[in-house]
């Protein structure tokens, strides 16, 4: 009995050892037989290096904006242990217009400027008129106003071959002229604004109200001046208005005659004319065709600004127009005043 269960034990030994062969046999089969290319398991456990899932590339980091991109102009002023604080901040604020020369004309040319727009009222209408008389101007834009349906006319703007410059991003007089440092801001993110928007690096601007106005009796003028031209940026003022932003509700004639003469009696072949393009300015775009033929029949030559263009500043001598009379308004109108001279009240500003 004791033999039988001992042949027994070693029969049912053996019939293991062969079924365990038999698996270990088809398990060696089906790894030759994987096909290339497909997930094997190593010694280690581990997936083939060449199978294993392709992981996502890491999302770039977003861009700075423009007027945080460092600068050769930024990296000397860090050298600089006397430069204000102010001068070492906004690395990428800087433009090469004041480092261009001037072009001194001997005909008379005329530089048509447009202040506080876009708006959706009023500057396609003077887009189309510009387009249809082949002229190209320059639009000093407030940024802050810019939104889902202006920022496609500012992309026109661009798109057309005018000239983009800053006037302001809020144009609010308390705010912008309280420090220099606020003016740096209010401009740096109205920089940053166009350059996001359009890709567009601005080269110039307009003060509201012009040099001559609430930034001047701010304290802090002849700073953000001396800041600004360190930078590269060049203001430009105007030496000819239509008188579209006085109060003075002049008729469309009365702003063709104001426009047309006070460029023809420049003593300066170079003028620098102030308009608007924001909200409430229709008359601006009735008499922009009629402004456009009187000057070109006069043989005046219409440019955007560019960096060779000779500026206007109202308080630097070598730059400053003489004075001259307006032309005599219509008598309900005798009592408005030169737009160019005047420090606006803040919500009618002339520029």
């Amino acid at each position: 009995m004791f033999r039988k269960k001992n042949r027994m034990a070693v029969w049912s030994l053996c019939l293991s050892v062969v079924l365990l062969w038999s698996l270990a046999g088809c398990s060696f089969s089906q790894k030759d037989q994987t096909e290339p290319g497909s997930a094997v398991q190593t010694d280690t456990g581990s997936a083939d290096p060449t199978t294993e899932a392709i992981q996502p590339e890491p999302e770039p980091e977003p861009e700075l904006p423009a007027s945080q991109q460092e600068s050769e102009q930024h990296a000397a002023v860090m050298e600089d242990p006397d430069a204000p604080a102010y001068a070492k901040e906004y690395p990428g604020l800087y433009s090469d217009a004041v480092r261009e020369p001037n072009v001194l004309h001997e005909e008379k040319v005329c530089y048509l400027t447009f202040d506080d727009g876009p708006s959706s009222t009023n500057t396609p209408g003077i887009l189309d008129v510009l387009k249809q008389e082949n002229v190209k101007a320059t639009f000093f834009v407030v940024t802050g106003e810019i939104n889902e349906e202006t920022q496609p006319i500012l992309q026109r703007i661009v798109d057309e071959g005018h000239t983009l410059c800053i006037h302001a991003n809020e144009h609010v007089y308390s705010k912008l002229y309280a420090s220099t440092e606020a003016y740096l801001a209010d401009f740096a993110e109205a920089y940053d604004k166009i350059y996001d928007l359009t890709g567009y690096r601005v080269q110039g601007f307009r003060f509201p109200g012009g040099s001559n106005g609430q930034v001047n009796s701010s304290g802090c003028y002849h700073e953000i001046v001396t800041e600004m031209t360190r930078r590269g940026f060049e203001y430009y003022d105007w030496n000819a208005y239509d008188h579209d932003a006085e109060g003075g509700n002049y008729s469309v004639e009365q702003m063709v005659q104001f426009a047309v003469h006070e460029v023809n009696i420049s003593s300066r072949n170079d003028t620098i004319m102030l308009l608007h393009d924001t909200y409430g300015k229709e008359k601006t775009v009735q008499a922009l065709p009629s402004i456009i033929r009187q000057l070109k029949d006069a043989g005046i030559q219409l440019l955007p600004i560019d960096n060779t263009t000779r500026p206007v500043h109202f308080y630097v001598n070598e730059s400053t127009p003489p004075e001259y009379v307006e032309p005599e308004p219509e008598p309900e109108s005798e009592s408005a005043s030169q737009g160019e001279s005047e420090e606006p009240a803040e919500g009618s500003a002339a520029a």
